[in-house]
């Protein structure tokens, strides 16, 4: 009785995970990069607008203030952000590879437990990745949020 559920299970399962589960971690990445995107173009119509306001009769060069924001922009990145990143990686890697290695293990399919066990691994080596970098890097990170704070 188990055995014939689990077997009408599996391909019910492939297919979601196929039509469902993979393209929504897609969608979902894209959505993000395009709402970071947006935000970083507003902060740099609102700070052009306001150098406009300030300087009317200047004739202001438009190619030098956009390589002054794109400066700006990669000295943003903080320590913080880049333990953040090994978070974020460790979660989807071991996401997807829990499903993986459960559509293999499910459909007795080996090549697809092998890709899941090393997907998983490796999330779980990103995951502890940013424990240790957590707790090595925290003063460092305090450091660089007071900056901030006094910069504000």
């Amino acid at each position: 009785m188990l055995d014939s559920f689990m077997h009408g299970l599996v391909p019910i399962v492939g297919v979601l995970l196929l039509f469902g589960g993979i393209p929504g971690i897609i969608l979902t990445g894209v959505i993000m990069y395009l709402k970071n995107r947006r935000h970083k173009v507003e902060e740099h119509s609102k700070l052009i607008s306001q150098m406009i306001e300030k300087s009317e009769g200047a004739n202001i060069d438009f190619k030098a203030m956009a390589e002054m924001l794109n400066e700006s922009d990669s000295k943003k990145k903080t320590t913080k952000m880049a333990v953040l990143k090994h978070l974020e990686y460790g979660a989807l890697s071991s996401l997807v590879g829990l499903f993986v290695l459960l559509y293999g293990v499910f459909a007795t399919v080996n090549q697809a437990v092998i890709i899941g066990g090393l997907l998983l691994t490796i999330g779980v080596a990103f995951l502890v990745m940013f424990f240790v970098s957590k707790n090595y890097l925290k003063k460092e990170i305090e450091k660089e949020e007071k900056e901030l704070a006094e910069k504000e």
